[in-house]
């Protein structure tokens, strides 16, 4: 039951722009004891489904622009096609690491914007 509310709120968040994803990662590796790649897949999944639902609406509404969603969408599977070729030779806790540095410095960032 736990980890049927820790998805709607992480979905909530995300739904508002908090970042819910980024806290299922934290939530999966820390308290479900999920390793950091299997975590972040689950993220994926996760992302794919929220971001795809918003960007029907969005569709809908003519507040995309097609040509343009159409080019960042093939920069976005080449990128995630060479990161996944990266994370097999990389090590977990050097991912965990560097998670944590991105999640840190991004943090920082929006606290002081």
């Amino acid at each position: 039951m736990l980890e049927y509310a820790v998805g709607f709120f992480t979905a909530a968040l995300a739904g508002l722009g908090v970042g819910g994803g980024g806290l299922l990662v934290i939530y999966l590796v820390l308290c479900a004891g999920v390793k950091q790649l299997a975590a972040q897949g689950i993220n994926l999944i996760f992302f794919l489904f929220s971001s795809g639902a918003a960007m029907l609406i969005h569709f809908r509404k003519r507040r995309i622009p097609l040509k343009f969603t159409l080019l960042l969408s093939a920069a976005g599977i080449a990128g995630a096609v060479l990161g996944s070729m990266a994370a097999e030779t990389v090590s977990d806790e050097l991912v965990r690491t560097l998670f944590g540095v991105l999640l840190t410095v991004s943090g920082t960032i929006a606290l002081f914007r």
